[in-house]
């Protein structure tokens, strides 16, 4: 367990009971991905009132954390005043909320770490981590037990059938899970965890996280598991020649799992048959193509002002139809976050948000885990709209606001 002399004020302050049981909120929103979202939102509710009680007692000063932390807002203000000047449209209301955790979190974290003095980054990493990992064991056993991994069948159409039954399980999108999976292991991978039987473990739920990303074969987490590969490889300390010499047995070991890996193979097979201009409507690559099309078309339509989250779906639908395309009622996004925001509320917040990101990133890099978290992060954010959903929101704004909120000078996380 946790020691609570890593999260407990050292001193008698009567308050300190009050500091855990905020402390044990503020962390459990980092198992997140085992929990239903309005359990999640729950627990981000009571963490900020107790929070707000805590500063209250006790009142320091904010105003500067409070401004750093402003970076998280900005980029979402359209979604809050379109919400107000729509008359509380519904349509306009539902993305509203979804963003809602940008105008709430980005203010309550700081304080609570401000008041509290927290530092331990490494039980929040380490939560989150241990509960995608309980998540990848739950699921693995379902699938095994249903025959669906050993199963032919299952790895046809780009393996449609594996991938379907797993987010069914577990709940997550297989992209979403891929992702979280990957920086679960390298968080794991980093831990500072004492007695050598828990690092061990920790080395082995990485790795079947990392073997769990490959068997899902989303192709995006693939390219992503690559990059943290070679970016471990040439981050080491060894010669220059030796960084070379692993970068391609690396980089040969990841061509051969595509061809063995029965998945892989599919999925990667998609490309293969798309280029040849042998892909048909259902090939996901010239699905994506005809997303992308539209999304640019879309972008550049309404390149100043947007379209606003009201008719965001409605102009991408039209120009999906225009095209001949017949989607079975899904309404498809435009699978990148940078086109999403662009398309919403055009070019000037499009680069609030870059330059936005861009701070957030300049300021974590202290750490070495947040350097994956970033490389993980843009990689999505250039393939799926992750902050079109709640989970994508909580993924990149917990983790991001962790990071950025706590000091180089973090204590090491004692089990």
């Amino acid at each position: 367990m946790i020691k609570l002399k890593n999260i407990l004020p050292e001193n008698n302050d009567k308050n300190r009971w009050l500091h855990l049981f905020t402390t044990m909120l503020f962390l459990a929103m980092f198992a997140f991905p085992i929990f239903p979202l309005k359990v999640s939102n729950i627990i981000l509710i009571l963490f900020a009132l107790l929070t707000l009680i805590l500063y209250f007692i006790k009142p320091i000063p904010i105003g500067k954390v409070l401004l750093l932390n402003l970076v998280f807002i900005v980029p979402f203000i359209p979604y809050l005043i379109e919400f107000f000047i729509s008359g509380f449209d519904p349509s306009t209301r539902f993305e509203f909320e979804k963003k809602l955790f940008f105008f709430t979190a980005p203010l309550v974290i700081p304080v609570f770490m401000k008041v509290t003095g927290f530092r331990n980054y490494k039980a929040a990493l380490l939560i989150f981590s241990l509960s995608v990992a309980a998540i990848t064991l739950y699921s693995i056993i379902r699938l095994l037990a249903e025959g669906v991994v050993f199963n032919p069948v299952s790895y046809e159409n780009g393996a449609y059938i594996l991938r379907n039954r797993f987010e069914i399980i577990s709940g997550l999108h297989p992209t979403y899970y891929s992702i979280f999976a990957l920086c679960a292991g390298c968080f794991l991978s980093y831990s500072s965890l004492q007695k050598r039987s828990f690092q061990v473990a920790a080395q082995v739920i990485a790795g079947v996280l990392f073997i769990s990303v490959l068997v899902l074969a989303v192709r995006i987490a693939f390219f992503v598991a690559v990059v943290f590969l070679l970016f471990w490889i040439f981050n080491k300390k060894i010669a220059i020649s030796a960084k070379i010499t692993g970068g391609v047995i690396a980089l040969a070991v990841f061509v051969i799992l595509i061809f063995s890996v029965p998945s892989l193979n599919m999925r990667f097979g998609e490309i293969t048959t798309w280029v040849t201009g042998r892909a048909n409507s259902g090939n996901t690559i010239s699905q994506r193509e005809m997303i992308v099309d539209c999304s640019f078309k879309v972008f550049s339509d309404h390149v100043w002002l947007g379209t606003g989250s009201r008719n965001f779906q409605h102009e991408l639908d039209n120009c999906y139809s225009s095209k001949g395309w017949v989607n079975n009622n899904q309404s498809f996004n435009p699978h990148n976050q940078f086109l999403s925001e662009g398309i919403n509320y055009g070019i000037f917040f499009l680069l609030i948000f870059i330059a936005g990101l861009f701070y957030i990133f300049r300021r974590i890099l202290t750490f070495p885990e947040a350097k994956y978290f970033m490389v993980a992060v843009l990689f999505v954010f250039l393939s799926e709209s992750i902050l079109e959903r709640q989970m994508g929101v909580y993924f990149f704004g917990l983790i991001s606001l962790l990071f950025y909120n706590i000091k180089s000078e973090s204590c090491p996380m004692e089990v």
